[in-house]
């Protein structure tokens, strides 16, 4: 939606550096000398995947200069994720792009079968059919989809363009340093792999979104912790048309078993003339990718099929690992590793992409704030104890559906399996949380109940556009700035004005910051049974402090004798502002 209720204000708290687009500012990174021929920017994003992509879409948003650099010279042609839950799909909504992500998702609503099959044209060994996506308007304005990856990263990579971000494609980074120490700026060497041309680029923050193999984490000499690989695969995208084979079929899963393939997978797009047969390659016996050739895949994606005679063109065979592993730690200074570069998930269950979108989101508002310079530099280091935990749990939530899945899985651990909405949008931040509280780690999102540390609860509310109300959803009020929202009832005391508008102004002004507010009123009604306030765990006067990620911060069931005085120390804590401004 991205509409604000016309009372949603600033509080401006100590003057910043006056930026709303970091574009604006002649040294975004503060350290570019005279002579100094790098390019300079505030964020060098190293990879153009789904994640990087993300990184520099959340970025421009939030008016931040990035570049990214990416070696191949386009975006994925393989499928590779599929699955979407309604958490990246808030964020994206938060930044424009969800309606173009839902247009192009259209024509996968169909795909609900899940079966084993000995070929698509041979006998069904079993089959289900997944219910239709449930009615998630309780808990989210958004939705579960389906939709290749090679159809989403160029949706978003166009968002991220339109937004101003500077994409370079066919770019690799070769080398970088940090010549003032590693929190310092990061100064880079990037190769044009079509000329060989070299540009050196200079930044204050380098994100290492360079996937599984990351060279960024690895010359950081980052350890990873986890069971490490646990099969090796292949995907084989080829072109063919499947719609006689379907038979008026969609499958969001079909297993294949026969003589030839056994636990092979064979995925097809809404058109029925692309697919991809993922199957397990065994190193251990002397197999290779390079034993995959033309001649054979095709000769597998007929066997998948049940066709000898069908006629098909391998687009790519892309060698991968289902693997299980988490770096020791998320930052190193001033370079951020996120998605696969920091956690490699098994695929089972469809974290993976969807947690590094998450990372993203949660590291983008943090940097647009310290750039800005309206939270400390400590402030970044909540990236790690925030998302670190979360990916690590998710990891761990993987390889049980992978235990469930093949049988494997005892009690306990069945027991321990968590629902995937729970995981995708109920999981908490404890070190956000209240000082004594135990948060579980995930929870279901129709019992977040506006704690700190946990998301903010959706709450189906009209915004005021202009002179007009249109119908949206109280977490549109949270993402468009980086900058926290008190969200109140609008009560007064003693005045016209609202007292925790009142106390708000104050609260930005002693803790040098800015503070929007959004209090229910004229300008935001409540369209929920429940009424917001009881959704959020406060009374009708209280007030809830939610950064600009959607998470809470603070709340206060009331209005304490010092409203002002509480809401200062919450914002410098949400923040790490704990210094009274100079």
């Amino acid at each position: 939606m991205g509409k604000e209720p016309e009372e949603l204000q600033e509080r401006p708290g100590r003057p910043t550096d006056g930026r709303t687009d970091a574009a604006d500012a002649a040294d975004p990174v503060g350290t570019a000398g005279a002579g100094d021929a790098a390019d300079a920017t505030d964020v060098l994003i190293v990879g153009g995947g789904i994640t990087g992509l993300s990184c520099a879409l959340f970025l421009r948003h939030h008016g931040v200069r990035c570049v990214l650099v990416e070696r191949h010279a386009s975006t994925s042609v393989h499928p590779r994720a599929w699955g979407w839950y309604p958490r990246t799909l808030e964020l994206l909504r938060s930044v424009g792009a969800e309606e173009a992500v839902l247009e192009a998702a259209a024509g996968y609503a169909e795909h609900r079968r899940q079966a084993t099959v000995e070929s698509l044209t041979g006998r069904e060994v079993k089959a289900v059919m997944l219910p239709a996506p449930g009615d998630l308007g309780a808990v989210t304005p958004s939705r579960q989809i389906s939709l290749g990856q090679d159809r989403m990263e160029p949706i978003v990579r166009e968002a991220a363009d339109r937004a101003g971000a500077v994409l370079r494609f066919g770019n690799e980074l070769t080398s970088f340093e940090r010549p003032e120490g590693p929190a310092g700026p990061v100064v880079a060497t990037v190769k044009d792999r079509d000329t060989g041309a070299e540009r050196r680029v200079r930044a204050r923050w380098l994100v290492a979104a360079d996937g599984g193999r990351s060279p960024v984490r690895e010359t950081l000499g980052i350890r990873r912790v986890g069971r490490g690989t646990l099969q090796h695969q292949v995907s084989i995208l080829f072109r063919a048309d499947l719609t006689g084979p379907l038979a008026g079929r969609r499958f969001s899963i079909c297993q294949i078993e026969n003589d030839e393939l056994r636990g092979a997978v064979l995925g097809h797009d809404d058109t029925l003339r692309r697919g991809t047969l993922i199957l397990q390659y065994r190193p251990e016996r002397g197999e290779t990718p390079e034993d995959f050739t033309t001649g054979r895949s095709v000769a597998l994606v007929r066997s998948a099929v049940g066709d000898p005679d069908l006629d098909v063109d391998v687009v790519g065979v892309l060698p991968w690992e289902l693997a299980a592993l988490s770096a020791e730690r998320f930052r190193d200074g001033s370079v951020f590793l996120i998605g696969d570069a920091a956690h490699v998930v098994p695929p089972i269950g469809g974290y993976g992409a969807n947690t590094g979108v998450h990372d993203a989101h949660n590291l983008a508002w943090k940097l647009a704030s310290v750039l800005r310079g309206e939270a400390g530099e400590a402030l970044l280091d909540s990236y790690d104890a925030e998302r670190r935990p979360v990916a690590e749990a998710t990891l761990e939530q993987a390889q049980l559906r992978l235990l469930v899945r093949s049988g494997r899985a005892d009690g306990e651990q069945r027991r321990a399996t968590a629902d995937v909405l729970a995981v995708m949008l109920g999981h908490t931040y404890r070190s956000a949380a209240e000082p004594g509280s135990r948060l579980p780690r995930f929870r279901d999102p129709a019992e977040l109940a506006g704690e700190p540390g946990t998301r903010a609860p959706h709450v189906p509310v009209l915004l005021r556009d202009g002179g007009r109300e249109v119908p949206g959803s109280l977490l549109d009020v949270y993402g468009g700035d980086p900058a926290p929202v008190l969200v109140h009832g609008g009560g007064t005391a003693g005045g016209d004005e609202p007292v925790w508008a009142r106390a708000a102004a104050e609260a930005a002004r002693r803790a040098g910051v800015r503070l929007r507010t959004a209090g229910f009123g004229a300008g935001l009604r409540d369209l929920s049974e429940q009424g917001w306030h009881e959704r959020y765990g406060v009374r009708a006067d209280g007030a809830v402090l939610v950064r600009p990620d959607g998470f809470v911060a603070w709340r206060s069931a009331g209005v304490p004798a010092d409203a002002a005085g509480a809401l200062t120390g919450a914002l410098r804590r949400a923040l790490a502002r704990e210094e009274e401004p100079a």
